[in-house]
């Protein structure tokens, strides 16, 4: 079905088993067999082209940031939960990165993910079963002198208990340090004889041999990790997995870590990544459930559609810019339609009604939270009356509640009122075309655009040319010109609850708004060819 691509690195496990194909790497005949095939970081721009689907997976509508990202950074995207996604989409809207650092702050993490799982995974060869050996004998003896030292240091502070008793007796420091020199001696010769009894058990200091084995398995992993060709991961070196020692990419991730995007927001979802991909030599894995992130961590999107009884995220997706492959919008009305019936059947099964009226939204947002915007229209619009009306105007209240909350990220203080609809305008820019064909769309963008401009008019500022979005959305923008309609009255007649007004915010009949109903006879006058649909 059509659904929304909704810190430390959790340990996965090897689920299938890699065949004995020899790698090689994807570039052509001048490099060497099994040398490492950096991606390009050019091939994460903004703008370029989301990831082609797979043959025979669902395609996905997405807005903003995730339009932008490709490859690697479209899969970790597509993988992490709605939180973290969320909170990439705000630090690009905020100005805070750009959609080339966002993409390669994650393929970086994506590399290191993979390079974790792979160092974790990869099949041992006899080096590395004589350092396993090594470290395994090394942390009982670590182990052994632990319990050793605990019982000499007890036995010291015995005596030093009992000399710290006659010492406040009689106050008398040549009597304490007499009483302790015994104790003191015996735990000085009995901690001289465990390290050596350990040295000459293990070949060395247990510590060093712990450190030098865990670099050993790093520095063998890491170079082995080098050498690997991902094949399709490197997505034909645009976009792909990074080079482990990318300054760039380490740089974008950083930022992103500095900015809030913790690892709680996203561990779960990289690991789902991570075990996603074909590592050569490995195969695929699964999430190892075993070592629970916490309650304070984030669900993956996988992890959130199924809590939603929803089927998981595909790993590709395809956007409204690629005509070849986009699901037919009946499709995306009859999946929206099966999607609702089976979380209404799940929920009676649990014994739950449905309340649309309850204003912390919980049944709503279990119905609707895992809708992308194509999907949230084909219910809001109804044009072939498939949904009810709670269905209708839950679907258009969150589609207010988006466009709201996108002109908020740009005006967070609400001291910026231009830039919050500049925002408005281009978040609706980004809409499927099915949206925008839409009465409620051009009423929508002409709204903003005409707000936008009266503002910065007001304000004296640098205007933006924002384009006339449609013929219609054109029309009713020189409506509001001509009667000199003020800011505040156009968007609470327009934006619903969201914006102070009444209703959804989801304009279905032009009759109904009084901005535009004396205006209503001149619309035919414009337009591709004829007369223009003032309805849904």
């Amino acid at each position: 079905m059509s659904t929304s691509i909704n810190a430390l690195f959790s340990a996965t496990t090897a689920s299938t088993t890699a065949t004995a194909t020899k790698w090689k790497p994807t570039g052509g005949a001048a490099e060497a067999e099994g040398t490492w095939k950096a991606a390009s970081d050019a091939g994460s721009s903004a703008g370029s082209a989301a990831l082609a689907a797979l043959k025979g997976e669902d395609s996905v509508e997405l807005s903003g940031l995730a339009k932008s990202l490709t490859g690697v950074a479209g899969k970790v995207f597509a993988s992490i939960g709605s939180k973290g996604r969320a909170m990439l989409e705000d630090f690009v809207k905020s100005g805070k990165m750009t959609e080339k650092d966002v993409a390669l702050g994650l393929r970086q993490m994506a590399t290191n993910a993979v390079k974790d799982r792979f160092i974790k995974e990869r099949p041992e060869d006899e080096e590395d079963k004589e350092w396993k050996e090594k470290l395994g004998a090394a942390e009982k003896a670590f182990k052994i002198k632990t319990e050793r030292m605990d019982k000499a240091m007890s036995a010291l502070n015995e005596a030093r208990t009992a000399a710290y008793d006659a010492f406040g007796k009689d106050e008398d420091t040549e009597a304490f340090q007499a009483a302790m020199a015994p104790a003191n001696a015996l735990f000085r010769a009995e901690s001289a004889d465990i390290d050596r009894e350990i040295m000459e058990t293990v070949g060395g200091d247990p510590n060093k041999i712990k450190g030098n084995a865990f670099r050993y398995f790093a520095t063998k992993g890491e170079e082995a990790f080098e050498k690997l060709d991902f094949g399709a991961e490197a997505e034909g070196g645009e976009g792909g997995l990074l080079s482990p020692d990318n300054e760039k990419g380490k740089a974008a991730a950083k930022l992103m870590y500095d900015l809030g995007f913790e690892g709680k927001l996203y561990a779960n979802g990289l690991a789902q990544y991570a075990a996603d991909v074909n590592i050569p030599g490995i195969g695929r894995g699964e999430v190892d459930k075993s070592f629970p992130g916490g309650k304070d961590y984030e669900p993956s999107a996988k992890e959130e559609a199924e809590a939603a009884g929803l089927p998981p995220p595909p790993t590709t997706v395809l956007t409204t810019s690629q005509t070849p492959g986009l699901q037919g919008f009946a499709k995306v009305i009859q999946d929206a339609r099966d999607s609702l019936d089976a979380t209404y059947t799940a929920m009676a099964k649990e014994g739950k009604g449905v309340n649309y009226s309850d204003p912390n939204g919980k049944d709503v947002e279990r119905l609707f939270g895992g809708f992308d915007r194509r999907s949230l229209h084909a219910i809001a619009s109804n044009k072939d009356g498939t949904f009810s009306k709670n269905e209708q105007e839950a679907a258009q209240s969150i589609m207010a509640r988006q466009q709201k909350e996108a002109m908020a990220a740009a005006d967070p203080l609400g001291t910026d009122k231009a830039a919050a609809y500049r925002a408005g305008v281009k978040f609706l820019d980004e809409a499927s075309q099915e949206e925008k064909e839409s009465v409620n769309w051009s009423v929508q963008r002409a709204a903003l655009q005409y707000s936008y401009e009266k503002t910065i008019q007001e304000t004296g500022g640098k205007m933006e040319r924002l384009g006339n979005g449609s013929a219609l959305a054109s029309v009713l923008k020189d409506a509001l010109e001509a009667q000199g309609a003020q800011t505040a009255d156009v968007m609470k007649s327009i934006g619903g609850k969201t914006m102070g007004g009444e209703g959804t915010g989801y304009v279905t009949d032009l009759k109904s708004l009084s901005l535009f109903r004396d205006f209503l006879p001149n619309l035919s006058v414009r337009g591709a060819g004829g007369p223009m649909s003032v309805t849904v």
